[in-house]
């Protein structure tokens, strides 16, 4: 009986051993799953944070070479080779983008090549810097920007090159760098993530000679912000993602591969980050689990197989129930519940999809400035639930993408017609409403970008991208990707304006510049027409067309117009001068700018010395509107020009029916009358017609002494332009 009693027991002993390791094998394998998961989800954050990094760094470049490059007297000054007013102007553009770390070198290369001026060091000039460089070489050759890595003289740099034109005429080059470590810092300080920048061996000691380097495989570190790269092991070459551990701490090494302009690969990035507490969680977990898996054998060693099979799945499941869980976050907007981009792109990666929308709220910021934050992620919110509702019946899947940006993608192959119709309908849909929250009616409108590809490798989500920014470009609320579409187009002017615009308002900005115009025999001035102007911050005065066209589109016109009529009847008050201002047509029919006219008018007794400047084309097209504006108007005594006639319909007989005072000749008649015949025969005809209805004729843009001799012989009643006079502050 002993024996059958021990060998039972021994039995036992080796059922529960079996149970046990079995147990054990199955527990370990879920937990390293787990971990292999959170490794790899490590390895694509790490990729994804250095994309950022680079993208931040590269739209900073970019920003920089913008306001640079904007500024005319920047620009006048590289054409006129005046490197002292070149470096006045240009360096606290430099300066401020330094201050914020967000460049490091920026210059002026002539057309022919030649280093015009170092901002960083203006005495060295001259060396003929596009045979050391093909990158810039390049963009001489091409003219078009470049935005690439690059080895200079002093570093490795993310370099950004943008070609400067003026007139249609090529001058040279802008050259904004900033150095590969700027981006290591963005990493380390805003993700914790340490990097180290590897260069092709044989290719850096061609280029570094003098510096020594560690190498691993073919590529050698040559910039690091942690010691931990100095330690890899000697046979890593840095091909594939690594795990080490270093000082007691364990790191995911992941190596990003770099190209140049010319698609050529130049170097990798090598990101670093801290995994340790990934580590230390999951050996806590398989050491917890041990435990209660000894406890529980131990009491329970009478239980079979299927109940420790049981206990593993449970275990199992709760693992993979805090991998969902991440995964969600990962996957999913935190606001909206909607798949976010990260999403889009993964599914994309696996060519689901045919055809991408990309839809983007207007004026969105303008909302959340208005309303709070609150209301405006309540406002994201109940559109993410409206794109939900609307495409029910649609084989579309919905994404919020970043900012105030959502995607629709296609989940069938349809026809180009069917998709454009699919994108109007659902355009038209989200037009038509409102939302209410929290009491508050807003009215909510969408541009939409969209592209529709069947081809394999079709980058849906850049394409819809450049035909949103197109219909931004030209103020429609739709555009479908065509091939005709530029590439990488410069980024939207009309934010920049709109705010800086804005900003002038609200901080009362605007100044009137007066020109004279004088009579053509005597040329003493008769009037002075009033022209809007911006001060700047910096007490530059900015002209009205960098913001005229992005004050209409964004609204904020009346603004203007209403400061020039109050300014210019404070003149006619203060002064014994007529004065002429312009008056565009949304003026005419805005009732709340004539009722500003009206009431200046009525209260003041200077009518007579104002004059009314329209547009030729917008008379003709709203005839009865402009007839009635004027008729009022004169009662007061004002005066009304014509103004750029000859550049529309030069329709005389609507001139008779308006009753109009002057008509000024259209520039582009008066720039070259001098040695264009043709130009001069058709101001010759306006001329002759205008003198028999006793119509008074104006020349603008008289620049020059030759011009104004051929406006004196063909009888021009009064000149205005730069040569006998330019726009002043004051009178």
């Amino acid at each position: 009986m002993d024996k059958i009693r021990i060998k039972a027991t021994l039995l036992s002993i080796f059922i529960v051993l079996l149970l046990i390791s079995y147990f054990l094998f199955n527990a370990l394998e879920s937990k390293k799953r787990t971990l292999d998961d959170k490794m790899y989800e490590h390895h694509e954050l790490l990729q994804n944070t250095y994309k950022l990094s680079v993208f931040t760094t590269e739209k900073s470049l970019n920003y920089l070479g913008f306001q640079i490059l904007t500024d005319q007297k920047i620009v006048n000054a590289f054409e006129a080779r005046d490197r002292e007013t070149l470096y006045r102007l240009a360096l606290p553009y430099f300066n401020k983008a330094y201050a914020r770390g967000e460049v490091d070198l920026t210059g002026f290369i002539r057309n022919d090549g030649i280093h015009f001026l170092r901002l960083t060091d203006p005495k060295k000039f001259g060396d003929n810097i596009a045979k050391k460089r093909p990158m810039i070489e390049e963009a001489l050759r091409t003219r078009q920007p470049i935005v690439s890595l690059d080895v200079t003289l002093y570093n490795i740099s993310l370099v950004t090159l943008v070609p400067i034109f003026k007139e249609n005429r090529f001058l040279g080059l802008l050259q904004a760098s900033v150095k590969i470590n700027r981006i290591q810092e963005h990493l380390d300080i805003h993700s914790g993530i340490k990097s180290a920048l590897a260069f092709d061996s044989k290719t850096l000691h061609t280029l570094l000679p003098d510096k020594h380097l560690k190498e691993y495989g073919d590529y050698a570190l040559i910039s690091y912000n942690d010691p931990l790269f100095e330690n890899l092991p000697n046979e890593y070459t840095l091909e594939d993602s690594y795990r080490i551990t270093y000082n007691g701490r364990t790191y995911m090494i992941a190596p990003e591969e770099l190209r140049t302009y010319a698609n050529k690969s130049l170097a990798k990035i090598v990101c670093a980050l801290d995994v340790t507490e990934d580590e230390i969680i999951y050996k806590r977990e398989i050491r917890e689990l041990i435990i209660v898996s000894l406890l529980v054998l131990i009491l329970l060693s009478i239980v079979l197989h299927f109940g420790f099979k049981a206990l593993i799945d449970r275990i199992h499941d709760l693992s993979s129930q805090h991998s969902k869980q991440l995964h969600y976050q990962l996957y999913n907007d935190s606001l909206t519940r909607l798949p976010n981009r990260k999403a889009l792109f993964e599914d994309l990666s696996h060519n689901y999809y045919r055809g991408v929308m990309l839809l983007n709220i207007d004026n969105f910021k303008e909302m959340n400035d208005l309303y709070g934050h609150e209301i405006g992620d309540k406002i994201l919110s109940a559109i993410g639930n409206t794109l939900q509702n609307t495409v029910i019946d649609h084989p579309l899947t919905v994404y919020k993408m970043h900012a105030d940006e959502y995607a629709l993608a296609l989940t069938e192959s349809i026809s180009e017609h069917k998709f454009a119709h699919l994108c109007h309908e659902i355009l038209h849909t989200l037009n038509e409403g409102y939302y209410d929250i929290d009491g508050i009616s807003i009215f909510v409108t969408f541009g939409m970008g969209a592209d529709l590809c069947f081809e394999e490798g079709c980058d849906l989500i850049g394409r819809a991208d450049m035909a949103l920014k197109t219909a931004k470009k030209r103020g429609v609320s739709f555009v479908k990707y065509n091939d005709e579409l530029h590439i990488k187009e410069e980024y939207s002017n009309n934010i920049y304006w709109s705010k800086k615009l804005k900003d002038a308002i609200d901080e009362h900005r605007f100044a009137l510049y007066y020109q004279g115009i004088h009579e053509s025999s005597a040329q003493s001035i008769i009037e002075y027409e009033a022209l809007i102007r911006i001060i700047d911050k910096d007490g530059s005065v900015i002209s009205p067309a960098m913001f005229l066209d992005i004050a209409k589109k964004s609204r904020l016109y009346r603004h203007i117009t209403h400061f020039v009529v109050n300014e210019i009847f404070t003149q006619l008050h203060d002064t014994s001068h007529t004065y002429s201002i312009n008056l565009s047509l949304d003026d005419i029919l805005n009732q709340e700018t004539q009722n500003l006219i009206y009431k200046h008018l009525k209260e003041s007794n200077v009518g007579n010395r104002l004059i009314f400047e329209i547009l030729e084309s917008e008379g003709i097209e709203n005839f009865e509107e402009v007839s009635h504006f004027i008729t009022h108007v004169k009662k007061y005594g004002c005066k009304i020009a014509i103004d750029d006639f000859g550049s529309g319909y030069s329709n005389f007989a609507y001139l008779m029916r308006l009753n109009v005072d002057f008509i000024k000749i259209d520039g582009s008649l008066i720039k070259n009358l001098d040695i264009d015949l043709s130009a001069q025969d058709i101001v010759r005809t306006i001329v002759e017609f205008a003198n028999r209805l006793n119509i008074r004729t104006i020349a603008e843009f008289v620049s020059t002494a030759s011009i104004y001799d051929e406006c004196k012989e063909l009888r021009i009643d009064y000149i205005q332009g730069y040569y006998l006079s330019e726009p002043q502050p004051k009178v």
